[in-house]
């Protein structure tokens, strides 16, 4: 691919990378304040229904914020490809990855087939 063509990608990726460390770092905070938060009168939870549900929701946050994390590494990933000049092309076979995937997943290092066989072979 040519490096004009990379361009809106690379926005694209730049744009999603900022979004993606905002909500990362906001889920990290929410983790946090969950553990040392009280009620809204400042008590320990009153019962064990609401120590299970604060912890729940600090375990929600928790696997957000993990695949965020897990999104955000794949952007990056991307933007070193853009870097390299190897944006475009499946990391796996080589071949290249159709504008309309890269439109819909622009991070994505894989051709429809490759991530296809990966995705099969995690399932077995």
């Amino acid at each position: 691919m040519k490096k004009a063509e990379m361009k809106p990608f690379k926005e694209l990726l730049l744009d999603l990378r900022a979004r993606l460390r905002g909500d990362v770092s906001s889920l990290a905070n929410s983790a946090l304040s969950h553990g040392t938060d009280t009620s809204e009168t400042g008590r320990a939870p009153a019962d064990i229904a609401d120590l299970g549900n604060n912890m729940l929701e600090e375990n929600n946050s928790l696997l957000l914020m993990d695949n965020e994390e897990e999104a955000l590494q794949q952007v990056e990933g991307a933007l070193e490809r853009i870097a390299d000049g190897t944006y475009g092309s499946c990391v796996e076979c080589g071949s290249r990855i159709p504008k309309m995937r890269l439109k819909a997943i622009p991070y994505t290092p894989y051709c429809v087939k490759c991530a296809s066989e990966l995705e099969s072979n995690r399932r077995t």
